[in-house]
């Protein structure tokens, strides 16, 4: 009976994983937080139904040293980031940051019960991950070959659905990649199995090459070569790359050259007649390819290399390999000036249409990324200690910023961290990956020859996901957040242990979770009550949209936008006073934030009380010198001042 319960456990813990993952990359809404509070609470139920199961008598995971250290260094590096709402500039959003990575960890806590309770864990999660990063992959091939599919992504050539964002699906292909790789050159793989892996290959270079995400494509090629050196079989797997990868590239340049595949700004029809062609190309190329691989895995089994061959192929494997690097690496030597990379990588982006199209696979602008990373840096030099407060850069950004571009994060993790938690949630998150990584070199040097190259492939997930955190902002979207998370679990958990049942502690991860699903449904109650506010002012009922933005800002009194609508509303009923009072509260709350300033000065415009406009006005300018609108507006206010 224990036998068969803890099968359907394992069972049941290895499906909840696996829809996280598929749920996160599918329908997790760039990175907004309304999805993330429903992925945020499934977690959490995993995660307190194993820890009160396993006071109740069932078996507990079983963790080694660097997996306990890493779990608490993420749980003190999540706790920083709540911290500093204290001090922050902007601690709505400290708060919203608190959130994510509350459910960043329940993730990896779900991951560590799976790698736990599933027998040959990680073997097992290698399927269900490369099943579920498939998913994106052929809604995204999709949108292309069907633009009434993807509506969201309207006339924009580059890929993006169904994350919402390019870098991020490019991310999640290129975690994708070494699993494909896996798939198609391991030989306990059945010969479909082998072939649909290299089918999956191809897939993957033409969605990849098709987002137009640089950093995508070059950690992407990162992972290859990981898995080329790292795993085995080295010649297998170089014939995967260079048959799909080859393909696929041919594919993708082949799609470059259609105005509705490549261009932004064509009409439906051309994208439909586009479309359709390349669902035609696409699916006969799979189709060769997958003949092709078959056919290869059926000889390689009956007339097996001879180690002379195998070696003479692989040198020549990776010779063409090398020939492609090389060729790739010429042509963007033609493309640019290579004396001039540095200056090119740290100016500011002048032709914006180079900065759109497939020509910018080409380019090494840093597409302004080399200015948020000096704006960050000078934000932790001002607030080295302690930061500004988790998720507050897009203020730092305003007032730093020397363009009218405006970004909510510098696109670098670890110097985003450093900016708004200070150095100590910067050495927080080091000690964790420092931690989580020899939790995991262990694990895979412990595991047997089969499930070790499983090992090494979702071990190289994880390294593609950090390296590619150094130019994005991926802690945001938890599209790729949360499949690296629940996979450093997998790899972090080593087997069971049974205690002693002791019911009465059962409640007590109940509790922890119901403490966090609170903290995660406040701010999303009380937007939920800000859109009531809104509505009902758009409808003429200032009474009950006074209410609906007090309820919300009960539930969130670190936000400025219940403030805002509540101020409205008091408007629309005659109560200036109090309408400025709110807007007082506003500035005393966010006294950095352009906004909250800007407001106050627009009602004493309304108000015709011009001079007294102009100090709110001038303060709202320095905060964010390259917004236009306070700018214009207080050179209004200052023509119509007596």
């Amino acid at each position: 009976m224990r036998r068969a319960l803890d099968r359907w456990a394992a069972y049941v813990l290895l499906g909840a994983g696996g829809l996280l993952v598929a749920v996160s990359a599918l329908f997790s809404s760039g990175s907004s937080n309304g999805r993330l509070v429903w992925i945020g609470l499934a977690a959490l139920v995993v995660a307190a139904a194993v820890g009160a199961c396993a006071f109740l008598g069932l078996p507990l995971p079983a963790l080694g040293r660097e997996a306990v250290a890493a779990l608490l260094l993420l749980t003190a590096f999540v706790s920083w980031n709540g911290i500093s709402v204290l001090w922050s500039i902007e601690p709505d959003r400290s708060w919203d940051y608190l959130n994510r990575g509350l459910v960043y960890l329940a993730l990896a806590l779900v991951g560590t019960a799976v790698g736990s309770f599933v027998p040959r864990a990680v073997y097992v999660w290698a399927y269900v991950l490369a099943a579920a990063l498939a998913l994106p992959l052929g809604w995204a091939l999709l949108t292309k070959a069907f633009p009434g599919v993807g509506s969201e992504s309207g006339r924009i050539a580059r890929l993006s659905a169904p994350v919402g964002y390019w870098n991020a699906l490019a991310l999640l292909f290129a975690m994708a990649l070494p699993l494909a790789l896996w798939l198609s050159a391991r030989r306990e793989h059945a010969h479909w199995l082998r072939a649909l892996g290299v089918v999956y290959v191809f897939a993957l270079v033409v969605g990849l090459t098709l987002t137009y995400s640089r950093g995508g494509v070059l950690v992407g090629g990162v992972a290859a070569v990981l898995w080329i050196a790292l795993g085995r079989p080295r010649v297998e797997s170089a014939a995967a790359m260079l048959l799909g990868g080859g393909v696929g590239l041919g594919v993708a340049v082949w799609a470059f050259s259609r105005p509705g595949l490549a261009e932004d700004g064509q009409s439906h029809a051309v994208r439909v007649h586009d479309g359709a062609w390349f669902a035609v190309v696409f699916v006969l190329a799979a189709l060769v390819v997958g003949a092709l691989a078959y056919l290869g895995s059926v000889v390689e089994e009956r007339r097996p290399l001879s180690d002379r061959r195998r070696r003479l192929l692989g040198r020549v494997a990776l010779g063409a390999l090398v020939v492609g690097v090389a060729a790739g690496a010429v042509g963007v030597v033609v493309e640019t000036k290579p004396e001039g990379w540095f200056k090119e990588f740290t100016a500011q982006p002048t032709n914006a249409g180079a900065q759109e199209g497939p020509g910018r696979l080409a380019t090494v602008n840093s597409s302004s990324r080399w200015l948020w990373w000096k704006e960050a840096w000078h934000a932790f030099e001002d607030q080295p200690g302690r930061g500004t407060g988790a998720g507050t850069f897009e203020l730092t950004h305003r007032l730093l910023r020397t363009n009218n571009i405006v970004v909510t994060e510098p696109h670098n993790v670890p110097l985003q961290f450093l900016s708004e938690t200070g150095i100590v949630g910067f050495l927080l998150l080091i000690a964790f990956l420092a931690a989580a990584g020899a939790g995991v070199v262990r694990a895979v040097r412990r595991l047997g020859d089969v499930e070790q190259a499983a090992g090494i492939a979702l071990a190289i997930v994880l390294v593609t996901y950090l390296l590619h955190s150094l130019v994005d902002f991926d802690w945001d979207f938890v599209a790729v957040s949360g499949p690296f998370f629940l996979t450093l679990g997998v790899l972090l958990g080593r087997g069971v242990v049974r205690e002693e049942p002791r019911p009465w502690l059962a409640p007590l991860p109940v509790a922890v979770a119901v403490a966090i699903a609170l903290s995660l449904l406040t701010p999303w109650f009380a937007q939920r009550d800000t859109d009531a506010a809104i509505a009902s002012l758009a409808d003429g009922r200032p009474g009950q949209a006074y209410r609906h933005a007090r309820d919300a800002r009960s539930l969130n009194p670190l936000a400025l936008e219940p403030i805002f609508w509540q101020a409205l509303a008091l408007e629309q009923l005659g109560d200036f006073q109090g309408e400025r009072q709110l807007y007082i509260d506003a500035v005393r709350l966010q006294p950095l934030n352009w906004r909250a300033w800007l407001e106050l000065g627009e009602f004493e415009v309304r108000q015709q009380d011009y001079p007294r406009a102009i100090p709110p006005l001038e303060r709202a300018v320095q905060l964010d010198p390259h917004s236009t609108a306070p700018r214009a507006e207080l050179e209004r206010v200052r023509s119509l001042a007596p």
